[in-house]
C-alpha cells in the first residue's frame, strides 16, 4: 500500500491524521470526558453550487449529493433507539460499569447522543433513501418517516414497509427491491446487491453507477455466502464498508477491500453506542491493521476515516 489519506480521523494508535481544514465543534460534557459534537452538514448538502461528494453521518448511513439530488443511504437522523437503550443498561448492569467508563477514546469515535450531523428539521430535500434491511440501526422509522416529507422514492426490500407504514411513511412512496434488481434513477443507475444477514429477510446491498464511478454499500452480512463471487466481482470505486464484529468484521472487511480495489474505501459501523454492543464492536485502526498485517497491496486506494459530518468529495 503505497497511498493513503486518512481524513479527519483523531485516532491516537499512531495513524496519521490529515487536516481538512474544517473547524471542530466544541465538545459536551460527560462526568469526566468531552465529547465531540460533529459539525452541522445542512449548509453544505443542501446549499447552492460547492462539490458533490459523500457525507458519512453514522453507524452506516450516508448522505449523497449528485448535482440536484440528494439519496440518503441507511440514515440515522437521532438518537433514542430503544434496542440500544436496552442493550447498554444490559451490559452495565452485566458489567457494574459507571457511566463515565467508555471502550474506545472518545475523541475517535461517536457515541450515540443528541448531536448528529444532519437531524430530521435539517433536511432541505431528500430524492431518495436506501435502506439495506429492517434492523433498526439501518432502517429507522423515524428517521425515514422525517424524509418522507420531501416525498422521496424509498428504496428497501418489503421486511422494512411494515415498521415505516406503522411509522407514517406513506405507502405510495415506498418501492420494495430485491437482489438482481437494476433500478433507474435520476442521473444514476441502482443495482441491488445480494446480502447474507442473518434472520433479516431480503437484506441487501446497492450499487450506485454515477458519472462519477460506482458507489457500493454492501450492507450489513456475511462475506461467505452463496453470491460472494458476485459480489466481489463488483466493479467499485467509493466502497462505503460496514466493519462491525458480527458481520464482516475487520477481517472479511480487509479482504473484501483487496478484492474490489476501490478508489475509496470509507469504514463505517463502529462505535455508535457506549458501551458498545456486540453489533457495534470494531475500529478503524484494527481495520488499518488488518491491511498491514496480511500485507494487502492497495496501489490506488485511499482510506478515508471520516466523523460523523465528514466527506470525500467526488471526482
Amino acid at each position: 500500500m503505497n497511498r493513503r489519506s486518512f481524513i479527519e480521523t483523531g485516532l491516537t494508535a499512531g495513524v496519521a491524521a490529515a487536516s481538512t481544514g474544517i473547524p471542530q465543534a466544541q465538545g459536551r460534557k460527560t462526568g469526566r470526558l468531552v465529547l465531540p459534537q460533529p459539525r452541522n452538514i445542512a449548509a453544505e448538502v443542501f446549499g447552492a453550487g460547492g462539490y458533490d461528494a459523500i457525507w458519512y453521518l453514522v453507524n452506516a448511513g450516508f448522505v449523497v449529493r449528485l448535482g440536484e439530488v440528494i439519496i440518503f443511504l441507511d440514515p440515522i437522523l437521532q438518537s433514542g433507539n430503544p434496542l440500544y437503550a436496552e442493550l447498554r443498561s444490559q451490559r452495565r448492569q452485566a458489567d457494574r460499569l459507571p457511566p463515565e467508563v467508555r471502550f474506545y477514546d472518545p475523541g475517535s469515535l461517536y457515541l450515540e447522543t443528541e448531536h448528529y450531523p444532519l437531524t430530521g428539521p435539517d433536511v432541505k430535500r431528500a430524492d431518495y433513501v436506501l435502506v439495506t434491511h429492517d434492523h433498526t440501526d439501518h432502517c429507522e422509522p423515524q428517521s425515514v418517516k422525517s424524509l418522507s416529507r420531501h416525498s422521496p422514492r424509498i428504496l428497501a426490500p418489503p421486511a422494512c414497509h411494515p415498521m415505516l407504514i406503522e411509522a407514517g411513511v406513506p405507502i405510495t412512496q415506498l418501492q420494495p427491491v430485491a437482489h438482481g434488481e437494476r433500478i433507474q434513477g435520476e442521473g444514476f443507475t441502482v443495482q441491488i446487491q445480494y446480502a447474507h444477514h442473518g434472520n433479516s429477510e431480503g437484506a441487501c446491498g446497492f450499487l450506485l453507477e454515477t458519472r462519477y464511478g460506482n458507489i457500493y454499500h454492501p450492507g450489513d452480512g456475511r462475506f461467505d455466502h452463496p453470491h460472494k463471487a458476485e459480489n466481489c466481482s463488483l466493479k467499485v470505486d467509493y466502497l462505503l464498508l460496514p466493519i462491525n464484529d458480527t458481520n464482516l468484521g475487520v477481517g472479511f472487511a480487509a479482504l473484501l477491500t483487496q478484492i474490489l480495489q476501490p478508489k475509496v474505501v470509507i469504514p463505517c459501523h463502529y462505535g455508535f453506542t457506549s458501551p458498545p454492543v456486540r453489533s457495534q464492536g470494531g475500529h478503524p485502526a484494527e481495520f488499518v491493521t488488518a491491511l498491514a498485517a496480511r500485507n494487502y497491496r492497495l496501489p490506488a486506494t485511499d482510506i478515508a476515516i471520516l466523523k460523523p459530518g465528514g466527506k470525500v468529495v467526488l471526482v
